[in-house]
């Protein structure tokens, strides 16, 4: 008999869970997930023109203002830092963005705000462990152990390529189901 390690548990447990989701999602929350990515491209694009650099610079930007913003403030946040003016908020998402100025995705060392980056900048195999994510695992926490975070990431590529997703389509998708919307 094999016994299975607790990381290992999380990715059977959260497979089933993320596997419920995309079956109970609805046409309209597959159609919004399957651009989510592709808009927040778009934002990065413009994050990046406006600073005169590259896409994963801009992405970089973008995700290094997303921890503990609503999607519409972190827009608001990357687009402003762009234009050079500086926003209020936490001081470390601050430092972040102009770290990416020069690391792009190095600067963010949380797994998170890195797998972000490079999610928004078009890599379709980054999958972004957050607090919804981890509600939608049944996780005790809304912050993962780097083991939990790969566990999940795990769980989330084995539904993506069961329903035939990209990593990052999946994720999405999840998202927008438990939290019940895009925004």
């Amino acid at each position: 008999m094999t016994t299975l390690t607790a990381n290992e548990i999380h990715t059977a447990t959260a497979t089933d869970l993320y596997r419920d989701l995309i079956v109970r999602a609805t046409l309209g929350q597959v159609e919004q997930a399957s651009v989510w990515y592709h808009e927040a491209q778009e934002i990065a694009h413009e994050v990046a023109r406006n600073l005169d650099t590259t896409l994963e610079v801009g992405a970089s930007v973008v995700s290094a203002f997303s921890p503990r913003e609503r999607w519409a403030s972190n827009i608001e946040k990357a687009i402003a830092f762009s234009l050079g003016h500086t926003p209020k908020g936490l001081g470390n998402n601050l430092k972040m963005a102009q770290s990416s100025l020069t690391a792009g995705f190095y600067a963010l060392k949380g797994l998170k705000t890195n797998a972000f980056a490079r999610a928004i900048a078009g890599d379709s195999d980054a999958v972004v462990i957050d607090v919804w994510m981890m509600r939608a695992a049944n996780m005790e926490t809304d912050s993962p152990s780097q083991g939990q975070y790969f566990a999940l990431s795990l769980a989330c590529r084995n539904v993506a390529k069961e329903f035939g997703l990209t990593p990052r389509t999946a994720q999405a998708l999840i998202w927008i189901v438990v939290r019940g919307s895009a925004i």
